[in-house]
Protein backbone atom coordinates (compact mmCIF):
# COMPACT_ATOMS: atom_id res chain seq x y z
CA UNK A 1 0.00 0.00 0.00
CA UNK A 2 1.35 3.42 -0.82
CA UNK A 3 2.50 5.50 2.08
CA UNK A 4 0.44 8.33 3.33
CA UNK A 5 0.90 9.57 6.79
CA UNK A 6 1.90 12.05 9.37
CA UNK A 7 5.51 13.09 9.79
CA UNK A 8 6.46 14.78 13.03
CA UNK A 9 9.30 17.26 12.64
CA UNK A 10 11.74 16.92 15.52
CA UNK A 11 10.46 13.50 16.56
CA UNK A 12 13.94 11.97 16.80
CA UNK A 13 15.06 14.77 19.11
CA UNK A 14 11.96 14.33 21.28
CA UNK A 15 12.56 10.57 21.54
CA UNK A 16 16.20 11.17 22.49
CA UNK A 17 15.08 13.63 25.17
CA UNK A 18 12.57 11.15 26.57
CA UNK A 19 15.20 8.40 26.64
CA UNK A 20 17.63 10.78 28.35
CA UNK A 21 15.24 11.15 31.30
CA UNK A 22 14.78 7.39 31.51
CA UNK A 23 11.61 6.65 29.52
CA UNK A 24 11.78 3.03 28.30
CA UNK A 25 11.58 2.54 24.54
CA UNK A 26 8.61 0.21 25.02
CA UNK A 27 6.57 2.99 26.61
CA UNK A 28 7.43 5.41 23.81
CA UNK A 29 6.39 2.76 21.28
CA UNK A 30 3.14 2.06 23.11
CA UNK A 31 2.27 5.76 23.07
CA UNK A 32 2.86 5.87 19.32
CA UNK A 33 0.94 2.64 18.79
CA UNK A 34 -2.20 4.17 20.29
CA UNK A 35 -2.19 6.88 17.63
CA UNK A 36 -1.78 4.25 14.90
CA UNK A 37 -4.65 2.19 16.32
CA UNK A 38 -6.90 5.24 16.06
CA UNK A 39 -6.25 5.42 12.30
CA UNK A 40 -6.57 1.63 11.90
CA UNK A 41 -9.91 1.54 13.71
CA UNK A 42 -11.27 4.33 11.53
CA UNK A 43 -10.00 2.60 8.37
CA UNK A 44 -11.76 -0.61 9.45
CA UNK A 45 -15.02 1.31 9.67
CA UNK A 46 -14.56 2.80 6.20
CA UNK A 47 -13.25 -0.16 4.16
CA UNK A 48 -15.80 -1.74 1.80
CA UNK A 49 -16.80 -5.19 3.07
CA UNK A 50 -17.86 -8.28 1.15
CA UNK A 51 -16.32 -11.07 3.19
CA UNK A 52 -14.48 -9.07 5.86
CA UNK A 53 -11.09 -10.47 4.82
CA UNK A 54 -9.66 -7.08 3.84
CA UNK A 55 -10.97 -5.41 6.99
CA UNK A 56 -9.40 -8.16 9.11
CA UNK A 57 -5.93 -7.38 7.70
CA UNK A 58 -5.93 -3.70 8.73
CA UNK A 59 -3.27 -3.41 11.41
CA UNK A 60 -1.15 -0.80 13.16
CA UNK A 61 2.39 -2.09 13.73
CA UNK A 62 5.44 -0.51 15.27
CA UNK A 63 8.35 -0.84 12.86
CA UNK A 64 11.63 0.69 14.01
CA UNK A 65 10.85 4.29 14.99
CA UNK A 66 7.46 4.58 13.36
CA UNK A 67 4.01 3.06 13.44
CA UNK A 68 2.71 1.79 10.12
CA UNK A 69 -0.96 1.17 9.43
CA UNK A 70 -1.38 -1.35 6.61
CA UNK A 71 -3.94 -3.60 4.94
CA UNK A 72 -3.84 -6.68 2.77
CA UNK A 73 -1.09 -9.12 2.06
CA UNK A 74 0.27 -10.73 -1.07
CA UNK A 75 -1.32 -14.15 -0.64
CA UNK A 76 -4.83 -14.18 0.80
CA UNK A 77 -5.80 -10.52 0.34
CA UNK A 78 -3.81 -9.10 -2.60
CA UNK A 79 -6.51 -6.62 -3.58
CA UNK A 80 -5.99 -3.91 -0.92
CA UNK A 81 -4.31 -1.50 -3.37
CA UNK A 82 -6.91 -1.89 -6.16
CA UNK A 83 -9.72 -1.33 -3.66
CA UNK A 84 -8.03 1.75 -2.18
CA UNK A 85 -6.71 3.32 -5.38
CA UNK A 86 -9.05 1.82 -7.98
CA UNK A 87 -8.13 -0.22 -11.04
CA UNK A 88 -9.33 0.61 -14.52
CA UNK A 89 -7.37 -1.77 -16.69
CA UNK A 90 -5.24 -4.87 -16.15
CA UNK A 91 -2.35 -4.39 -18.59
CA UNK A 92 -1.01 -7.91 -17.99
CA UNK A 93 -4.24 -9.75 -18.82
CA UNK A 94 -5.58 -7.00 -21.11
CA UNK A 95 -8.88 -6.74 -19.27
CA UNK A 96 -11.04 -3.86 -18.10
CA UNK A 97 -11.43 -3.97 -14.32
CA UNK A 98 -13.53 -0.87 -13.60
CA UNK A 99 -12.85 -0.90 -9.87
CA UNK A 100 -13.54 2.58 -8.58
CA UNK A 101 -11.25 3.99 -5.89
CA UNK A 102 -12.39 3.60 -2.28
CA UNK A 103 -9.62 5.46 -0.42
CA UNK A 104 -10.40 4.15 3.05
CA UNK A 105 -6.89 4.82 4.40
CA UNK A 106 -6.67 8.35 3.07
CA UNK A 107 -10.13 9.09 4.42
CA UNK A 108 -9.31 7.54 7.80
CA UNK A 109 -6.18 9.66 8.09
CA UNK A 110 -8.07 12.80 7.04
CA UNK A 111 -10.77 12.15 9.63
CA UNK A 112 -8.38 11.42 12.49
CA UNK A 113 -5.40 13.68 11.79
CA UNK A 114 -6.16 16.18 14.57
CA UNK A 115 -7.01 13.41 17.04
CA UNK A 116 -3.80 11.56 16.13
CA UNK A 117 -1.70 14.67 16.81
CA UNK A 118 -3.50 15.34 20.07
CA UNK A 119 -3.29 11.75 21.31
CA UNK A 120 0.37 11.37 20.33
CA UNK A 121 1.53 14.64 21.90
CA UNK A 122 -0.60 14.10 25.03
CA UNK A 123 0.98 10.65 25.43
CA UNK A 124 4.48 12.11 25.01
CA UNK A 125 3.68 14.83 27.55
CA UNK A 126 2.41 12.22 30.05
CA UNK A 127 5.63 10.25 29.66
CA UNK A 128 7.69 13.40 30.15
CA UNK A 129 5.74 14.32 33.28
CA UNK A 130 5.90 10.77 34.67
CA UNK A 131 9.65 10.39 34.24
CA UNK A 132 10.85 13.94 34.84
CA UNK A 133 9.26 13.91 38.32
CA UNK A 134 11.10 10.73 39.38
CA UNK A 135 13.94 11.14 41.80
CA UNK A 136 17.19 9.26 41.04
Amino acid sequence: MAESGIKVVGLNEAIRALRAIGVPSAEIGAASQQAGELVANTARSLVPVRTGALRATIKAKKIARKVVVSAGNNTKVPYANPIHFGWNYDKVNLQAKNIRPRPFFSNALSRTRTQVYTLFFDNMEKLFQKYSNKKP
